[in-house]
This record gives structure tokens, C-alpha cells and sequence, in this order.
């Protein structure tokens, strides 16, 4: 006896209505049908209803196999964004452009290097720890090479198909976003104090996962034969993307870090609907979830300890700045000769011991640096203080007329290079 969906429908509330047309491709067509005339006869509105009828009419009609060139253009409809499914191809497109732009820049596509993931905005601990904070977020749009990549992105199209159809653009890239920073804050937390570069998308991804988990778990009209077919499409892809993740270099704390926001997210969206899937959500709500969330994610992120390896690399590049700026004077020192102006080199020299004394600062904060690196904290910091005292002797010196290189600066001179000559690795005794 033929099902009477009509029947059905009438019986059902407008909220239900509403849930089974936004899981449309887990029902019959002609189940959905009947649910959009429902819908229509009370007078609620449906988004791009005609456009709807003809998809479910083509899908009543017996397949025909598909050409080559039919195949082909079915891929391509994955990076195309529609009604249903807008936000994630627009994520999908991204990844992939920032990927290309890399390798047109000289980044491997297959094993990049860390320095150069790191100069396009890759989460670095001793950079996004002192002030280029917006790592956090540039590194969700990076990737560790052409497989990485390729995973994240199978998974985001799985996850994105389903999630997004239920729950609307805005409440979706408002929680990849938040999952993918909640990624980001969770690496760095768990890697510090040690050196780590985190890159790509799976925080957010996994995200995404822990957000449909909560909301087929909390939603209370769906069916469970309808809930079992997405989890169990679900975990596969998870488990697929854990086994990668047992890989050496993954960054496996991100993962749990962006599920575990998504579980969170998933939950306060279901809750503030009354458990019922809708994407009706009021601006004011949206916008108190989320600065709960950046909030939240801040203060974690201002906990974060700023020591050992982290504090050390992060001295280290700064205090190799600072030499740079400083050692300007000196060379100018040198180009000119006996014929230096004292009113052009002075200026520089009073910034040179501006940035020695910076140096100095900043070295004395390092008092945990890693095993077998006291020694170098140490002897960077006698070069320091002598590179220091010898530019303010040759400010004082070439203010009141005297000569430069008298005993005492070339005493010094010799002792720089003795203190240069052990950081570059070399022995003291051959620069005599």
C-alpha cells in the first residue's frame, strides 16, 4: 500500500516540517514534497522553493549512467557554491588558492619547509605569543603538504554537505571559525614551552564534527534510522583522518582542541533552539555566543606560558635585530674612515646603544633556556654589554675631539671578537 506523505505532513508541526526539509536528502522525494506543500499551504516561507521541486522531481526519475564528461562535471559541482551548500565551497576554494599561492612562491607541495610555512603565517609560538596573534587564524589556511591538504579537504566537503544544510551559513562559519582559533589556542597550549609549527584546517574540521555530533544527540525530531546513516558516516571520516593524525608531526592536540569547541558550540545552538534543528537564530544571540567563545579563548590564550625553548628562539631573533640596527653605526664608522662626520655618526651611535641595551633586556629575561643553550645565553650577553660600553666610549670619545682607537677601545675591540668567534662556533685562538 502506497505511503500517504500528504497525511503525514498535515500531522506534522511546523518546526518538524521545517527539520525534515532541511535534511531533505535523508528523505524520499516524494516525502519531501508533500512536506514543502505543507509548508506552503500555512504560508511559511521555504528558500528558493522552485528550485527545490525541480531537484526532488529529477531525483524521482530512474538514473541514467553518466558519460565521461557528466562525471566531470558532477566533481566540479563540489566547488561550486548553492543554496544549501555555500559556505563550505567557499572554505574549500580558499584552502586551495592559498595552497597554490604557496607553491607558486617556492613552498614544496609535498614536504614544505617549516621557515617558509612560518613566513606565510603558520602558528609559531615565539611570533604568535609576542604580538603576530593573528596566526591562530592564518594557519587554519595552511597546509603541511598535498596530502594534508587532500585529507582536511575530503573531510570538509563530507562534514559540510550535511552540517551546513542544517544548521545554515551563518551558524556554520561562525563555529569554523571559533573551532579552528579554539585549535590553534589548544596547540599552543599543549607544545609550550617547547618550538612547534601548526598548520592547516583539521581544528576546525573536527570542529565542525563535534558540532553535528551534539546536534543529532540533542535534536529531538529526526529519527534515529536517519541519525545512524550520518554517524556512520561520520566516525568513518573521523577514523580515517585519525589514522592519518597517528602520523609523526601531526598535530593531533589542535584536533581535539576544535572538537571539543564543536561539541560546545554544538550544544549552546540546539539548546537556544529547545532542542529542535532550525537557522533561525536572532543577531543578538549569535553575537553573545560568540564573544563568549573569543573571550573564553582569549584568557586561555593570555595563560599560555611564554618560557623555555618558546622565550628563548623569540630573544634570540630579536637580539639578532636589534645587532643589525645597532652595527649600523660601525659601519658607517668604517666607510667614512678619518673623514667621518661626528653630527651623522653620533646619532647613530646613540641608537646602537639603545639596541644593546634592549639586547641586554631581553637576555636577562632568559633565565630557563634550553639544556646545553646556558652557555650561548651567557656569552651573547657579555658580547652585549661590551658592544654596549664600547659605543658609548666611542660617543663620549668622538664628542670631545679624542681619538677612537686608543688601548682601551682596542682592548675591548679584541675581546668582541673573542666573544663573536665563540658564537659563531669558531675558536678564539684563530683570530689571532
Amino acid at each position: 500500500m502506497a505511503t500517504d506523505y500528504t497525511a503525514q505532513a498535515e500531522a506534522l508541526s511546523t518546526e518538524q516540517l521545517q527539520g525534515v526539509l532541511h535534511m531533505h536528502t535523508q528523505y524520499e522525494p516524494q516525502a519531501v514534497l508533500a512536506v514543502l506543500a505543507e509548508l506552503e499551504r500555512r504560508g511559511v516561507p521555504v528558500a528558493q522553493p522552485e528550485q527545490l521541486k525541480q531537484e526532488l522531481l529529477q531525483a524521482q526519475e530512474p538514473p541514467q549512467p553518466e558519460t565521461l564528461a557528466q562525471k566531470g562535471r558532477g566533481f566540479l559541482q563540489v566547488f561550486v557554491p548553492k543554496p544549501h551548500y555555500f559556505v563550505t565551497p567557499i572554505l574549500l576554494n580558499l584552502n586551495l588558492l592559498v595552497f597554490v599561492a604557496g607553491a607558486l612562491l617556492g613552498v614544496h607541495v609535498l614536504d614544505p619547509d617549516a621557515a617558509r610555512l612560518v613566513e606565510l603565517g603558520a602558528n609559531f609560538g615565539p611570533y604568535t605569543l609576542t604580538g603576530e596573534w593573528w596566526r591562530l587564524l592564518t594557519s587554519m589556511f595552511l597546509h603541511g603538504g598535498l596530502v594534508h591538504l587532500l585529507f582536511n579537504m575530503v573531510a570538509l566537503v563530507n562534514i559540510g554537505t550535511q552540517l551546513e544544510a542544517l544548521v545554515g551559513r551563518v551558524q556554520f562559519v561562525l563555529a569554523y571559525v571559533l573551532c579552528g582559533l579554539a585549535g590553534s589556542v589548544v596547540s599552543l597550549w599543549w607544545t609550550s614551552p617547547e618550538v612547534s609549527v601548526s598548520v592547516g584546517a583539521s581544528g576546525a574540521i573536527f570542529g565542525m564534527f563535534g558540532m553535528l555530533l551534539m546536534v543529532l544527540l540533542l535534536e529531538r525530531e529526526l529519527d534515529w534510522k536517519s541519525k545512524r546513516a550520518i554517524l556512520g558516516n561520520m566516525v568513518f571520516v573521523i577514523g580515517i583522518n585519525l589514522a592519518y593524525g597517528m602520523r609523526g608531526g601531526i598535530d593531533n592536540a589542535a584536533h581535539i582542541g576544535g572538537l571539543l569547541a564543536g561539541v560546545v558550540f554544538g550544544s549552546v545552538l540546539l539548546l537556544r533552539s529547545g532542542r529542535y534543528i532550525t537557522q533561525a537564530y536572532g543577531a543578538v544571540g549569535n553575537a553573545i555566543t560568540v564573544a563568549a567563545g573569543a573571550l573564553v579563548l582569549l584568557v586561555w590564550f593570555l595563560q599560555i606560558p611564554f618560557t623555555g625553548t618558546v622565550r628563548y628562539v623569540y630573544v634570540m631573533e630579536e637580539v639578532g635585530e636589534l645587532e643589525r640596527s645597532a652595527l649600523e653605526a660601525a659601519l658607517a664608522l668604517d666607510a667614512a674612515g678619518d673623514t667621518y662626520k661626528p653630527e651623522e655618526v653620533l646619532p647613530l651611535l646613540e641608537q646602537g646603544v639603545r639596541a644593546w641595551e634592549a639586547s641586554e633586556v631581553l637576555l636577562e629575561s632568559v633565565d630557563d633556556a634550553p639544556a646545553g643553550e646556558e652557555k650561548r645565553v651567557a656569552t651573547m650577553l657579555d658580547y652585549v654589554r661590551l658592544r654596549k660600553l664600547s659605543y658609548q666610549l666611542l660617543h663620549d670619545d668622538m664628542a670631545a675631539g679624542r681619538p677612537l682607537m686608543h688601548p682601551k677601545q682596542q682592548q675591548m675591540m679584541s675581546a668582541i671578537s673573542h666573544f663573536a668567534a665563540q658564537l659563531q662556533g669558531r675558536d678564539p685562538r684563530e683570530e689571532r
